[in-house]
């Protein structure tokens, strides 16, 4: 009776780690599946933004920015732009999400943390449609700028684009 148990418990405690192996391999995969080899946008990337007036399409400034699309779809933001007066901005924080193959939208907000010549002390709004194509992306960007009282006192465009962080792209 005893190595009858014996064999029964070995048996369950077989299938439960089979089972605790494969899970996260089944998650992996729908995870790839969901987000398409090509069209994956999860991860770190580098990115150069050239802002642009949005009626000439004059270049205004161009500078690297930081952006992580998360799992959940969340997004971090960071950025060198000089428009920016050091510890005026804050990262921004947001939300992606796919809207056709390998294009997707996103968008981000930021805080203003005091006034300058050029910005009131408010939130910065970033919206975004990307397209991927394997580790680069092309965006297209609006921007809004609103003040504490969510009136909104300027804009701008620009153009973006990104290349997957170094390290991230054998692991796609």
């Amino acid at each position: 009776m005893n190595s009858t148990l014996l064999k029964r418990f070995s048996a369950v405690a077989v299938l439960v780690l089979a089972g605790a192996l494969i899970l996260p391999l089944g998650r992996g995969t729908l995870a790839h599946s969901d987000e398409g080899e090509e069209g994956r946008l999860q991860g770190t990337w580098h990115m150069t933004v050239t802002l642009h007036n949005c009626v000439t399409g004059a270049t205004v400034a161009t500078f690297p920015s930081l952006l992580t699309f998360a799992s959940g779809h969340t997004l971090i933001e960071v950025t060198s732009s000089p428009a920016f007066l050091p510890g005026q901005r804050t990262p921004g924080l947001g939300t992606w999400s796919r809207t056709d193959g390998h294009t997707f939208s996103a968008t981000s907000d930021a805080f203003i943390l005091f006034p300058s010549a050029r910005f009131q002390r408010g939130v910065q709004r970033i919206n975004q449609t990307i397209e991927v194509n394997g580790d680069n992306f092309t965006a297209e960007a609006s921007n809004q700028f609103f003040d504490t009282n969510g009136a909104q006192y300027d804009a701008g465009c620009a153009a973006v684009v990104g290349q997957r962080f170094p390290d991230q792209k054998d692991a796609n």
